[in-house]
């Protein structure tokens, strides 16, 4: 949680306040019956299931789990439930070893729990604790036992879910706070699939050891526009990405070997730009010497040793998409 910011919320209307005043007329009577004796496995099912792990928030979602765990102790354990509150208005009710989920659009928040705060319920007026909150992230907050000032104590996820152990989700009581929303489950990300890769060597498209476009063959450009021209053959529909990846031979150092791998990618995208592809789509990328194809002995000569790393010297462009 972020820290604290002053906040000027005030309910505006009579039927504001006399709603939330019904709302915590009924809390109070669950509340009351949430205390009195039940049947095994009574409480369980009125609470709702046990923890379990939550799942992800969705990107355009903060989510946020706020319990009240069991104290250590019977003298640190206050009596009467935590209210809840968020954005100055009321969401749940926590009794010890429970806990709510909820979620809000990202942004700046005001998520509290008051301790003892009837009649009054000044937690919905004077919010005091302000976070925030991202989207895409999980916060795992507990309400503060020692004062019950409403400043919830956050919990990194492994710590928060072995206090979790056990606790129940409140059901019960129907929340008033308008910024709650609906959780939802993550929207799976579609994996992109190789439709298709064109592999070239570098030594037909450029003069040895040069990456520049003036360095680059008439062989070399009209390798390259085949290329483009087959791509564009087979629909440009469903395509995501065209990755240009160079690589060069293990000859020479290996700063040196990215610097040239990765300017031959760009002089190759560059290209494929002016042969129609969408620029917006073509990424280069220099992988240096790193995926070698072939391996050849050290202690031959260089030229046998250029000779034999010659498929080494590549460009790959190898289109991704959708299926």
């Amino acid at each position: 949680m972020s820290s604290l910011l002053p906040s000027t919320f005030l309910f505006s209307n009579r039927g504001a306040r006399a709603a939330a005043l019904l709302a915590l007329g009924v809390l109070a009577a669950s509340v009351a019956q949430a205390q009195q004796p039940q049947k095994p496995g009574a409480a369980a099912v009125r609470q709702g299931p046990a923890y379990r792990a939550v799942p992800a928030a969705a990107a355009d979602q903060a989510q946020v789990i706020f319990f009240r765990p069991v104290s250590s102790s019977a003298a640190g354990q206050r009596p009467g439930a935590a209210h809840v509150y968020v954005n100055g208005e009321f969401h749940a009710a926590l009794l010890p070893n429970s806990f709510t989920r909820l979620c809000v659009a990202p942004g700046n928040h005001s998520v509290e729990a008051y301790l003892g705060d009837a009649p009054t319920y000044e937690g919905k007026s004077q919010p005091r604790t302000r976070a925030e909150l991202e989207g895409g992230k999980t916060v795992f907050v507990a309400v503060s036992e020692q004062d019950g000032s409403g400043s919830p104590v956050p919990y990194r996820r492994a710590d928060a879910e072995r206090m979790l152990a056990g606790a129940h989700e409140l059901r019960h009581v129907i929340s008033r706070a308008s910024a709650v929303e609906r959780c939802r489950e993550p929207v799976a990300a579609v994996q992109p699939v190789e439709k298709a890769r064109y592999t070239l060597n570098t030594d037909t498209l450029f003069a040895f050891g040069r990456s520049d476009l003036a360095a680059m063959t008439q062989k070399g450009r009209t390798a390259l526009a085949d290329v483009a021209a087959q791509i564009r053959a087979n629909s440009l529909e469903g395509v995501t990405r065209i990755a240009v990846r160079g690589h060069a031979d293990p000859i020479g150092s290996a700063p040196e070997n990215l610097r040239l791998s990765e300017q031959r990618a760009q002089t190759v995208r560059r290209v494929l730009a002016d042969e129609g592809l969408p620029a917006d789509r073509i990424a280069a990328e220099g992988m240096g010497s790193v995926e070698t194809v072939v391996s050849c002995v050290a202690n031959r000569s260089r030229d046998a040793r250029i000779a034999c790393n010659a498929p080494n010297r590549r460009v790959e462009v190898v289109v991704q998409g959708v299926k």
